[in-house]
């Protein structure tokens, strides 16, 4: 019997907490979008009450099918306008903790799934 190990995903985000994210083993302690194949670590949003269009463009850039927006603002949702635009975009997003959204990014990557974490740090 052989056994093959599979590689991890190149931008599977390795460990997290409230404070920072390990992805490739670089921490990231600022706000931070990771795509399968990209990493833009100078996104200059602090709380989700700051998305709109042009803070989300170099999301949109990467072409994604779902965004997982983590945050570390429990009971604050994503504003109606900007849940309207991606709606009219056919673009998913779901809004969840940052260990949440660490983990649900993994998953949709290891599916092969064109998605898109945005994680937002105050």
């Amino acid at each position: 019997m052989h056994i093959q190990l599979e590689a991890p995903d190149k931008h599977a985000i390795r460990s997290y907490s409230d404070a920072e994210i390990t992805v490739d083993s670089i921490a990231y302690q600022q706000s931070v979008i990771i795509g399968k194949d990209t990493i833009i670590s100078e996104w200059p949003v602090h709380s989700i009450q700051e998305l709109n269009e042009k803070n989300l463009a170099p999301i949109l850039e990467l072409e994604p099918e779902v965004i997982i927006l983590g945050h570390q603002q429990p009971g604050v949702y994503i504003p109606v306008l900007v849940m309207q635009y991606l709606s009219k975009q056919r673009i998913g997003i779901e809004c969840m903790s940052i260990g949440a959204a660490s983990r649900t990014f993994n998953v949709l990557l290891s599916e092969q799934r064109n998605v898109v974490a945005a994680i937002i740090f105050s």
